[in-house]
């Protein structure tokens, strides 16, 4: 965690607290406030806290991960999880805010933008290509909070709890496979047809090895690629979340992309079929994915696979 210079603070120890709040990195002697916490905005049970331990130290220690811890009165008050993950088709890293909650009695104090700009400034501190969050339809005042920092509602938040597969497979002469180091170039054009950006020379071989690092990425291992014959059609990236509070993981379809050709109409369906499916063999307690705004072909088939439209997610990119 980038701790920065304490005379000149960077990323989020530059952020200024509210009055009577103290704000700081998590450590490893929060382990009991943070589950608490978490508990708490989950709705979780007062189970065992052991099992959790050494997921927690995992988070706390790892370079790609900045969570902030809120202290009001004494207390811990809020807490934000904020992390880095990469993406396919980027050279650059993408950050994404997984948790953020403020006990009621806190709220109103600014506790909840406090930590949301701590995010925000490592965010810039690594000079990241977007930030991503997510809020369900009722929470009013997280969304004027996101929308008030500058982030821009971009599209639908999906989840399918508990996880069960329905679909069947019913596109023609369809292959589904895990995706190899030779399928680098047909998966990057399938996920530029469906908006992500196509990278330039300059940036190709380091899109070539986020694209190998996915491969070797042990909770990635259930993606897949579509082929028909020889020519690769759809591709789905399925990554599994291991969150500290919970003992399974939580699965995060984190692209879908089917070629525009007409005659690829069911292989969207059949990659979601084999992704949930592959969440489900790994324990998976439930599958999420955002699904642009535009995307209404996306939507119908995360609609059919059973998934439900929950909530929004918001940007705010570079």
């Amino acid at each position: 965690m980038p701790l920065g210079n304490p005379d000149r603070p960077v990323g989020g120890l530059s952020v200024r607290s509210p009055a009577g709040v103290e704000m700081r990195p998590l450590g490893r002697d929060d382990f009991s406030v943070a589950l608490a916490l978490m508990r708490e905005l989950y709705a979780l049970p007062d189970t065992d806290p052991d099992p959790h331990r050494a997921a927690y130290e995992a988070l706390v220690g790892s370079a790609d991960a900045a969570p902030f811890l809120a202290i009001a009165d004494g207390e811990a008050a809020g807490l934000v999880i904020f992390r880095f993950r990469r993406r396919l088709n980027h050279a650059t890293f993408e950050g994404w805010v997984s948790d953020l909650v403020v006990l009621r009695r806190f709220r109103g104090r600014g506790i909840g933008r406090a930590l949301t700009q701590a995010c925000i400034a490592e965010w810039r501190l690594r000079e990241g290509h977007r930030l991503v969050l997510e809020t369900g339809h009722d929470n009013a005042a997280a969304r004027g909070l996101y929308a008030a920092l500058g982030f821009a509602e971009a599209g639908v938040h999906f989840q399918l709890r508990p996880l069960t597969v329905g679909l069947q497979s019913r596109a023609a002469n369809v292959e589904l496979r895990p995706p190899s180091a030779d399928d680098f170039e047909a998966v990057t054009l399938l996920l530029a047809e469906s908006g992500r950006p196509a990278p330039t020379a300059e940036r190709l071989d380091a899109v070539r090895r986020t694209y190998l690092e996915f491969l070797r990425y042990p909770d990635a291992a259930g993606s897949r690629l579509a082929t028909q014959g020889d020519v690769p059609v759809g591709f789905a990236a399925v990554v599994l979340r291991r969150p500290f509070f919970s003992l399974k993981p939580l699965a995060w379809i984190a692209d879908l992309a089917v070629s525009e050709r007409e005659d690829h109409e069911f292989v969207g369906a059949d990659l979601l079929a084999a992704v949930l499916g592959e969440a489900e063999r790994a324990g998976a307690q439930a599958i999420v994915a955002e699904s642009g705004a535009q995307r209404v072909e996306a939507h119908r088939r995360y609609a059919a696979a059973g998934l439900r439209n929950v909530g929004s997610y918001f940007v705010l990119d570079r």
